[in-house]
């Protein structure tokens, strides 16, 4: 059985420019929140006909930052075009029990804001 993973945050990678993603990918991180599942990030990928690969990165000896925060790389590739992102994910502790994980919901949006990065 897969770990539980939450996104904390999504951030690019030294060198890469915002303008230099394309459009697909940056609707992609729009459509992200804190708290999202694993699931729901895939999910929201395929949406955008994106094909999305969550890997550790390699951290060579260091352990998991503060509150279990760990590093993945988020490969997202549309066509011809790649984007690599630096996701921020905490594993989550298992349950006993066959209960199903409650999803997490977007927050509220403001509307004079969709515009931004």
């Amino acid at each position: 059985m897969a770990d539980r993973l939450e996104l904390v945050a999504l951030a690019l990678p030294p060198g890469c420019a915002p303008e230099s993603l394309p459009p697909a990918v940056v609707q992609f991180i729009a459509a992200c929140w804190p708290g999202m599942s694993r699931a729901q990030l895939l999910d929201r990928a395929r949406r955008l006909a994106l094909r999305v690969s969550l890997r550790a990165r390699p951290a060579a000896g260091q352990a998991a930052g503060p509150d279990g925060v760990r590093r993945y790389a988020l490969v997202l590739t549309l066509g011809a075009a790649k984007a690599e992102l630096v996701a921020h994910v905490r594993r989550l502790a298992r349950r006993s029990g066959t209960r199903r994980a409650r999803a997490s919901l977007p927050p509220a949006r403001d509307v004079r804001q969709a515009g931004l990065f």
